[in-house]
């Protein structure tokens, strides 16, 4: 009716299920690669609750839509408390076997006929049993007993079971322990917050093609959410009433008022009452029974499922506790499967609960590079409810991180977390520094036994580390993998090669690197093109960089400098300051003196480098203008407005491409490949004719045309966030397994 009105393609909040309008909230998110993952597995049984409305069929159909149905065949059932044997023949109708007056016996065998004729023809059978908390233990057990199926080491029938919250409770009867030892996975949809409710309301519309007619005030979205409760079917159905409200009185807006008239004109509709009941003579509504309609506002999504960052951590359940309590006191394998699973079905272990053997995951950060691109990850972990918390761990030191000064303020730049760990080396020998940190990092990993440990560079503590995790059997993730320039006499070439070997996840930021990986022979299985997390890092700092000018006057230089015609090169040299002695240096810094004859070049020097380079340069060239080590928003700032960069940092090079700045790299070879035949990176090495050159045809035509590699959008720590998620899940399955195995 009102959709013509308003120009909109189709009704948006229909009540009925349909997965085109699939919203993914991060608790649908998390639950949506719960299940992924179980049909992924092709076995066992996948547990999905929630109450009325949260969703769930809209979310199966939503991952049904992603299956090939030339490899599976799926059958749903809706349950209307149906006795074992019932459950038996609608099993067979579901997948079109007719059964008319066949015995129990006859039926198993012809079922079983049926399954084993999909898995020689390369497809197996998933059954999704809806409303699944109607059934009794009798006919779950008959259930239990069709997963018994088998063609060689292979099950023939994967289950999924979806209903509402009593589903757990018949899951955790006595007689269900069998069935709870074949559960994979097992996850709970709750309700939306308002942040999401907004994002969900905006998210339908624009599905059917809404142009803010009608405009909706952001009182009212808080409105709508205090009335929903933020539960999508609630949502749908009062949405759907407001858009009749202003189509019927010929109105653009939606606003709090009309939100609160059009709740109460529902809710005097089914119950009779005017208004939102009231407790004490408060005017918030009141939570009265477990399956509210959307005239009565459920109570708010329990505090453990979703926790805002920098809010308090809740209490946890006696459950809860007297889990923790055995966790610590004993090794993670000890704590059976199980007792875990009793634990998650029950409610007191929310989605955010990790299984017994998951620990926090340990993010190594030696470099600059590290840190920026941790601090895109941290955030994107942190959105997640399926993966552990994360603790940082800094090494500070001459073969690392060395300005203690500098990192901090990058830390505060970047927004990373301040709680967490840092290695200061001490030791006076390089040798002694690395056994520093593999003694250090063994005592970390053995007081905190971590789900895995980040590795995001290739600093050669970075390699200390992920050998002492491996000795320590604690897997290895391998951010920025596949990296390669091709000179294996290169250490940190070398650091590069190992690193990837040692890791057990491999996520890749550019399609080169994933050819290399391949070359070299890497399992598929282990590596996925996600992204450059550093790239999702810049785009979030970019608008809090910090000016030129006030940088300038910062360390007492002429801001006068970003007047000139011709603008200003930055220069950043990272690898030499690492290695003091690279015969390149004076040549480097040779031709760079000379280039500034043509361009004003601004150099922010790092500390190691600028105790080298004295004896090299005289200081005094109007045109060159040499910084102290500027913090990540101040070089971002100088990045920002230059005509150019120059520089043999990989992590710069890729920032350049990303904001579309030339890039010339004084090297005859880079890591960083994308950037070169995607971006706007030139390879110049330590050639002055070369430098002129690019630097003529940047002035005169602004330098190579380019793009920004594939998946460079900004996503990329989703990504790795996701497949982490899958990986640990999977991880987690198999050491159950092994543990059931040998119980």
């Amino acid at each position: 009716m009102y959709e013509q009105f308003f120009g909109l393609s189709a009704p948006p909040f229909q009540i009925n299920p349909d997965p085109s309008f699939y919203f993914e909230s991060r608790g649908h998110g998390s639950a949506h690669q719960y299940l992924r993952f179980g049909a992924f597995q092709g076995e066992g049984f996948i547990v999905l609750t929630g109450d009325i409305g949260a969703g769930k069929t809209t979310l199966l159909r939503a991952l049904l839509a992603e299956l090939d149905p030339a490899k599976v065949v799926a059958a749903q059932i809706v349950s209307t408390q149906l006795e074992a044997g019932e459950l038996l023949s609608a099993v067979a109708l579901a997948f079109g076997i007719p059964c008319d007056g066949m015995s129990k016996a006859k039926l198993l065998v012809t079922l079983e006929a049926f399954l084993a004729s999909l898995a020689t023809t390369h497809r197996r059978a998933l059954l999704i049993i809806d409303e699944a908390q109607n059934l009794g233990p009798a006919a779950i057990e008959e259930l239990r007993m069709l997963s018994n199926f088998q063609f060689g080491s292979r099950a023939l029938l994967q289950s999924f079971l979806v209903g509402q919250p009593e589903l757990r409770d018949i899951l955790r009867l006595p007689q269900m322990e069998q069935l709870r030892q074949r559960v994979i996975a097992s996850c709970h949809l709750g309700p939306m917050d308002a942040d999401e409710t907004r994002a969900y309301i905006e998210h339908r519309l624009r599905h059917v093609g809404w142009a803010n007619r009608p405009a909706f005030n952001d009182e009212a979205f808080e409105t709508v959410h205090h009335w929903s409760a933020g539960v999508p079917r609630r949502i749908n159905m009062l949405c759907s009433r407001l858009l009749l409200s202003a189509f019927l009185e010929n109105s653009e807006l939606i606003d709090a008022e009309r939100v609160e008239r059009v709740a109460a004109e529902i809710r005097g509709e089914l119950t009779g009452a005017a208004q939102p009941s009231t407790a004490g003579g408060s005017n918030a509504p009141t939570h009265t029974t477990a399956h509210a309609t959307i005239t009565d506002p459920a109570t708010p999504p329990d505090p453990r499922l979703k926790r805002e960052s920098g809010s308090r951590k809740p209490e946890k359940s006696s459950a809860e506790a007297t889990f923790h309590e055995t966790l610590n006191a004993s090794p993670p394998e000890h704590v059976s499967h199980a007792a875990y699973l009793d634990l998650q079905l029950a409610g007191d272990l929310p989605l955010t609960s990790n299984p017994p053997s998951a620990g926090p995951l340990l993010c190594v950060a030696a470099s600059r590079a590290a840190l920026i691109a941790i601090s895109a990850l941290i955030r994107a972990f942190a959105a997640r409810e399926d993966l552990p918390p994360v603790k940082l761990v800094q090494i500070l030191g001459p073969d690392a991180l060395t300005d203690a000064e500098i990192v901090a303020s990058d830390a505060a730049d970047l927004g990373l977390p301040d709680t967490g760990f840092i290695l200061d080396l001490q030791a006076s020998s390089q040798a002694g520094r690395l056994a520093e940190v593999m003694a250090t990092f063994a005592g970390l990993l053995n007081a905190h036994a971590p789900s895995a440990v980040v590795i995001c560079d290739e600093a050669g503590v970075s390699v200390v580390c992920a050998l002492t995790a491996s000795q320590c059997r604690v897997p290895v993730v391998r951010i920025d993998a596949g990296f390669r320039h091709g000179e294996r006499s290169d250490l940190r070439e070398t650091n590069r090669v190992l690193l990837d070997n040692i890791a057990s996840l491999l996520c890749v930021s550019e399609h080169p690197a994933l050819t290399h990986l391949q070359s070299e022979g890497i399992p598929d299985s282990r590596m996925h093109l996600t992204g450059n997390p550093s790239i999702d890092a810049l785009l979030q700092c970019l608008p809090r960089s910090v000016d030129p000018a006030r940088t300038l006057r910062k360390f007492g230089a002429s801001p006068d400098v970003l007047a000139q015609p011709k603008g200003y090169a930055l220069v950043w040299i990272e690898q030499a300051a690492q290695e003091q002695d690279d015969p390149t240096l004076a040549e480097r810094n040779s031709a760079l003196h000379r280039l500034s004859s043509t361009i004003t070049l601004v150099w922010p020097m790092r500390h190691m480098l600028g105790a080298t380079l004295p004896r090299h340069r005289s200081r005094g060239e109007p045109a060159m203008v040499v910084l102290p080590e500027l913090s990540y928003l101040e070089l971002l700032g100088l990045l920002r407005e230059a005509v150019c960069v120059l520089t043999d940092s990989g992590w710069m090079q890729d920032h350049a491409t990303a904001i579309g700045v030339p890039c010339l790299t004084l090297a005859h070879g880079t890591e960083r490949q994308a950037s070169v035949q995607d971006g706007t990176n030139v390879l110049v090495g330590s050639s002055l004719r070369h430098m002129f050159q690019e630097i003529s045809e940047i002035l005169d035509s602004g330098g190579k045309r380019a793009h920004l590699p594939e998946t460079w959008d900004g996503h990329a720590a989703e990504r790795i966030a996701w497949h982490l998620s899958n990986w640990l899940f999977a991880q987690r399955d198999g050491a159950f397994r092994a543990y059931l195995e040998h119980a």
